[in-house]
Protein backbone atom coordinates (compact mmCIF):
# COMPACT_ATOMS: atom_id res chain seq x y z
CA UNK A 1 0.00 0.00 0.00
CA UNK A 2 1.25 3.65 -0.86
CA UNK A 3 1.52 6.15 1.82
CA UNK A 4 0.00 9.45 1.00
CA UNK A 5 1.71 13.01 0.94
CA UNK A 6 1.25 14.66 4.31
CA UNK A 7 -2.30 16.48 4.04
CA UNK A 8 -0.71 19.84 3.35
CA UNK A 9 1.45 19.12 1.05
CA UNK A 10 -1.28 17.50 -1.24
CA UNK A 11 -3.61 20.57 -0.64
CA UNK A 12 -1.05 22.91 -1.75
CA UNK A 13 -0.20 21.07 -4.93
CA UNK A 14 -4.02 20.98 -5.86
CA UNK A 15 -4.44 24.38 -5.15
CA UNK A 16 -1.64 25.17 -7.39
CA UNK A 17 -2.82 22.81 -9.86
CA UNK A 18 -6.57 23.96 -9.58
CA UNK A 19 -5.71 27.88 -9.50
CA UNK A 20 -8.46 30.26 -10.07
CA UNK A 21 -10.70 27.26 -8.50
CA UNK A 22 -10.28 27.20 -4.61
CA UNK A 23 -9.97 24.03 -2.89
CA UNK A 24 -9.71 22.27 0.48
CA UNK A 25 -8.66 18.92 1.51
CA UNK A 26 -9.73 16.57 4.53
CA UNK A 27 -8.51 13.34 5.73
CA UNK A 28 -10.87 10.79 6.47
CA UNK A 29 -10.87 8.16 9.19
CA UNK A 30 -9.53 5.19 6.41
CA UNK A 31 -6.58 7.39 5.33
CA UNK A 32 -8.38 8.71 2.03
CA UNK A 33 -8.86 12.61 1.60
CA UNK A 34 -11.88 14.67 0.87
CA UNK A 35 -11.50 17.78 -1.72
CA UNK A 36 -13.73 20.57 -1.63
CA UNK A 37 -13.70 22.76 -5.10
CA UNK A 38 -14.80 26.42 -4.43
CA UNK A 39 -15.81 28.60 -7.64
CA UNK A 40 -13.29 31.53 -8.27
CA UNK A 41 -15.56 34.29 -6.66
CA UNK A 42 -16.99 33.63 -3.11
CA UNK A 43 -20.16 31.48 -4.52
CA UNK A 44 -20.83 28.24 -2.79
CA UNK A 45 -18.83 25.01 -2.91
CA UNK A 46 -19.37 23.39 -6.44
CA UNK A 47 -17.88 19.90 -6.27
CA UNK A 48 -17.20 17.74 -3.23
CA UNK A 49 -15.36 14.33 -4.40
CA UNK A 50 -14.97 11.67 -1.27
CA UNK A 51 -12.61 8.67 -1.56
CA UNK A 52 -9.17 9.82 -2.84
CA UNK A 53 -6.75 6.96 -2.16
CA UNK A 54 -3.71 6.52 -0.86
CA UNK A 55 -2.35 6.01 -4.25
CA UNK A 56 -3.63 8.94 -5.66
CA UNK A 57 -2.16 10.99 -3.15
CA UNK A 58 1.24 9.29 -3.03
CA UNK A 59 3.44 12.22 -5.35
CA UNK A 60 3.18 15.21 -7.37
CA UNK A 61 2.70 13.40 -10.25
CA UNK A 62 -0.46 11.71 -9.23
CA UNK A 63 -1.66 15.02 -7.61
CA UNK A 64 -1.24 16.97 -10.94
CA UNK A 65 -3.12 14.07 -13.01
CA UNK A 66 -5.89 14.41 -10.05
CA UNK A 67 -5.96 17.65 -10.30
CA UNK A 68 -6.90 17.34 -13.72
CA UNK A 69 -9.53 15.25 -13.43
CA UNK A 70 -11.39 17.14 -10.62
CA UNK A 71 -11.02 20.33 -13.29
CA UNK A 72 -12.66 17.87 -15.94
CA UNK A 73 -15.41 16.76 -13.52
CA UNK A 74 -16.37 19.91 -12.36
CA UNK A 75 -16.63 21.66 -16.16
CA UNK A 76 -18.75 18.13 -17.25
CA UNK A 77 -21.11 19.06 -14.06
CA UNK A 78 -21.32 22.76 -14.68
CA UNK A 79 -22.01 21.95 -18.63
CA UNK A 80 -24.96 19.43 -17.39
CA UNK A 81 -26.27 21.84 -14.84
CA UNK A 82 -26.50 24.43 -17.50
CA UNK A 83 -27.78 22.24 -19.43
CA UNK A 84 -30.33 21.28 -17.44
CA UNK A 85 -31.80 24.71 -16.77
CA UNK A 86 -31.79 26.09 -19.94
CA UNK A 87 -34.04 23.20 -20.97
CA UNK A 88 -36.46 24.20 -17.86
CA UNK A 89 -36.88 27.86 -18.80
CA UNK A 90 -40.01 29.23 -20.45
CA UNK A 91 -39.52 30.51 -23.79
CA UNK A 92 -41.96 33.13 -23.29
CA UNK A 93 -43.78 32.85 -26.60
Amino acid sequence: MASRLPLPTIETILRNHLHPLRCDCHAQDDSRVTVRLYGEHLEGEELTVFGITEDQCRDAAHLVRLAQELRFELYATRGALMSHSRHEEPTGR
